[in-house]
């Protein structure tokens, strides 16, 4: 289930949860979440001891948190992740080291006997099975009570079984076989992988940590005080020296330097700011002195945006994972009358009690369905924690299957494959006011946040009234300044433009001013190609995907792109809504199409494409439509995002793929009788080791941004 975006009325609240063993408790507390009067959604996540709630207003955190704690877990409201999975590895660790060196013991008396030695072994026995082996205990009997069978019940009657049946052999003094061996191996095999399995899930969430780790703690003002930066309010002013990072998101009011936000962003390459720039928190400051003027403090910051997205993917569930959450539920049941049944048909056969006995407790350990809850949620966390990383943010775990079958691409041109900074090459009037004509033009388009705007800025002349600004999407503006009706746009704009001011041949993209609605001027505008459009372009289609060219320019203007970026397919002059309409026609004729835009007029085609993605100089309206953000305005990243979630989702189907294939195997295995236990232990082990092993690889993703782009300095044009 994607993450809710939470309304007015709602509350988005996370809790960190302990106590969870394994995906069967994040389900359990999952379903009471729901289950909750007032709780509109809720996602659980074992590997990240996460969960996301969204209710509404009337529902208080306490409900939620006594709701858990009669689960036999405990909820904690904003509490610290690492913290809490750093404890339960230690914990964890304790557990383990005697169990293993208990085992290790009872191993080397099945070849070296000695007086008592079989009591000594019971002794030791006991406190492996019933102290280190107590978790699976509590959390069996829990299952029980409610009703949800899962990997821990399976572990505790295994060992019981194991134990019991040696116990009461040694007090009958029976001429039966002992197996507290067994029953240690598999307490200290299993208690070993979900050591490891903790390990690897807290330092899976490095990417994250970092990103909090980003911004400082303290924060100097421009009037000498220190304070805390959770006391830091919007509009005051702080000081960020060289090689420190930026506080908060901020304004820049004195000071020129450098930042480097490749940590936050993925942006190789440090960006020059000024007075006037804008920055993000966490950014590392170069060799100027700043001082910056806050605008954005604590939750509202663009980091802690970012953390947020990247939370909400790592809670939330793909497709496969629910497939295999189902699948675990089930399986758990169907292995104990297995089990049961090998009891049953072994005995009636002639075999020994003990021998049935112990077949049994192989079905039982074998069958841990481990590799199964560990399959999915380890890979989404280890994948989207490494695009965070490389600047692409994933909105939700269902973006992996959408990447899955993308074959189609349609970008954006203005400040998409463009840099979005365009400059007027030319201008034609048939008035003799054409130096006001630019300053009204000017004016109004500072109210308009297409990248258009910014080529008027060197004619704004003093801060004028505009009334009445109306955007006429894919045609143009028209307001009202100083009291002097103003159009700038299209010809459509106008109902008379004089043939003088038409152009046929110009390579400009050519607008429109008037004081109401005859034109009065023409001026040709050009933007600059990214440098790194044209790689970009051939990365998507070394990976077979068809790139197509989707613009409100003229043809002419956007055929020439493409020939400039080797796109084959445009698609020219048209209005958003007709973005969108395309993009449905295609949809319609068997594609799967993904999205790249950055602007408000980008929205709707973002929303209606299978895979949306946005830039992180667009709009809130584009990225907050989109799946996946980029947070970098360099257009390989959009490469990197769609490959990087198709080798999570390789992973996911690897992992998977694995789990049912060795209970395939090793289930028949032990129900023959060939499978002892202790080697049952080791299989469910190594089984586990091989998921999370395969998981972290992703960790070493490897950015497609590797190589220097041909297509720098290229002049293109640009159009509302």
């Amino acid at each position: 289930m994607a993450p809710v975006p939470p309304l007015t009325d709602k509350k988005r609240t996370r809790f960190l949860i302990q106590g969870m063993t394994c995906t069967a408790c994040a389900t359990r507390v999952q379903n009471a979440f729901l289950d909750l009067d007032g709780v509109e959604a809720a996602n659980v996540n074992f590997a990240t001891a996460t969960s996301l709630v969204w209710h509404r207003q009337e529902i208080d955190t306490a409900t939620m948190v006594a709701t858990v704690a009669g689960l036999g877990f405990q909820a904690v409201e904003d509490g610290d992740r690492q913290k809490i999975q750093s404890s339960n590895e230690s914990a964890l660790k304790k557990k383990m080291i005697p169990a293993l060196l208990i085992a290790l013991f009872a191993m080397i008396t099945m070849f070296v006997q000695f007086p008592g030695s079989d009591w000594v072994v019971a002794s030791l026995s006991t406190v492996c099975v019933w102290w280190s082996g107590w978790i699976f205990h509590r959390a069996a009997r829990l299952q029980i009570l409610q009703r949800s069978l899962a990997m821990d019940a399976l572990i505790s009657l295994g060992t019981l079984a194991a134990w019991s049946w040696s116990i009461a052999v040694l007090l009958l003094d029976a001429d039966q076989s002992l197996h507290f061996g067994g029953a240690n191996a598999i307490v200290a095999l299993v208690l070993v992988g979900k050591w490891w399995e903790a390990r690897a899930m807290r330092t899976s969430g490095d990417a994250l940590r970092a990103l909090a780790n980003l911004t400082p703690t303290q924060v100097l003002l421009r009037d000498g005080r220190e304070l805390p930066i959770a006391e830091l309010m919007v509009g005051m002013e702080f000081i960020t020296a060289p090689g420190e990072r930026v506080a908060t998101d901020g304004q820049i009011t004195e000071g020129i330097s450098e930042v480097d936000a490749s940590q936050a962003t993925g942006e190789s390459a440090s960006i020059e700011v000024s007075p006037g720039s804008t920055v993000s928190g966490g950014v590392l400051n170069g060799p100027g002195s700043l001082i910056i003027e806050a605008t954005a403090v604590g939750e509202d910051t663009e980091l802690s945006r970012i953390m947020r997205l990247v939370e909400d993917a790592e809670t939330t569930r793909v497709h496969m994972q629910r497939l295999a959450d189902s699948v675990a539920a089930r399986f758990v049941p169907f292995v104990i009358l297995l089990a049961l049944g090998s009891i049953a048909v072994r005995w009636s056969i002639g075999h020994q009690v003990s021998d049935a006995l112990i077949a049994a407790v192989s079905v039982l350990v074998v069958s841990c369905p481990c590799s199964f809850g560990l399959a999915t949620p380890l890979a989404v966390l280890v994948g989207t924690g490494r695009a965070a990383q490389l600047g692409v943010i994933v909105a939700g775990s269902h973006v992996l299957d959408s990447t899955r079958v993308i074959d189609t691409v349609i970008f954006d041109k203005t400040g998409t494959l463009t840099t979005g900074h365009p400059s007027i090459t030319s201008i034609s009037s048939t008035s003799q006011d054409e130096a006001l004509l630019l300053s009204l033009a000017a004016a109004l388009e500072s109210r308009s946040g297409h990248p258009i705007a910014r080529a008027f800025e060197p004619f704004i002349e003093e801060q004028a009234e505009v009334v009445g600004f109306t955007n006429h999407p894919g045609q143009g503006i028209s307001g009202s300044v100083n009291d002097i009706e103003i159009r700038v746009g299209k010809a459509h704009l106008f109902t008379e433009v004089p043939p003088e001011l038409t152009n046929p041949d110009s390579l400009g993209s050519t607008l429109f001013i008037g004081r109401g609605p005859v034109a009065e001027a023409s001026i040709a505008i050009q933007d600059e190609i990214r440098p790194t459009s044209r790689e970009a372009v051939s990365l998507l289609t070394q990976m077979d995907l068809e790139v197509i060219l989707l613009s409100g320019d003229s043809r002419k203007v956007t055929e020439r792109v493409a020939d400039q970026l080797n796109i084959e397919t445009v698609i020219a002059e048209v209005l958003p809504e007709e973005k969108r309409d395309h993009i449905a026609a295609l949809q319609s004729a068997g594609k799967c199409v993904a999205m790249v835009g950055d602007g408000i007029n980008d929205a709707p085609a973002l929303a209606t494409a299978d895979l949306g993605i946005a830039l992180q100089a667009g709009t809130d309206a584009a990225r907050n439509a989109a799946d996946l953000t980029i947070m970098t305005n360099d257009p390989r990243a959009v490469a990197d995002g769609i490959s990087l979630s198709r080798n999570t989702l390789r992973t996911v189907k690897g992992n998977i793929s694995w789990a049912f294939s060795y209970n395939a195997i090793a289930l028949p295995l032990a129900i023959t009788g060939y499978l002892s236990p202790t080697y049952a232990a080791i299989a469910m082990a190594c089984s586990s080791f091989l998921v999370v092993a395969n998981s972290l690889r992703l960790r070493y993703f490897k950015s497609l941004r590797t190589t220097t782009s041909l297509a720098q300095g290229i002049e293109v044009d640009l159009v509302h």
